[in-house]
């Protein structure tokens, strides 16, 4: 192999993690400053559930970043579901603005 192919298997590593992360920081911070205190809590309830599973897949997949050539969709995926439930605690916590 050359530079330039592990560079490239690196950053495909890399780069759903760093998403999912950045992800799940902008949520925090938005849940964070919910007025809902029960919403407030089921909302990181939820994003902490996400980063555990996203640490725990890192973790696993960690050994494989020069030999698996599989972009990693499954965080992706459940990402978009963790985030939505999130974001519908977030928004049933919160009053209608009339």
């Amino acid at each position: 192999m050359n530079v330039l192919d592990n560079i490239f298997r690196v950053f495909m590593f890399v780069l759903p993690y760093a998403v999912c992360f950045a992800a799940y920081t902008w949520v925090a911070k938005r849940a964070w400053k919910t007025t809902n205190t029960i919403a407030r809590i089921i909302a990181l309830f939820f994003v902490i559930g996400g980063i555990g599973f996203t640490v725990y897949r890192l973790i696993l997949n960690i050994g494989g970043i020069f030999t698996n050539d599989d972009f990693e969709f499954v965080i992706l995926i459940v990402m978009v579901f963790v985030l939505f439930f999130a974001s519908v605690a977030m928004a049933i916590g919160e009053p209608e603005k009339e």
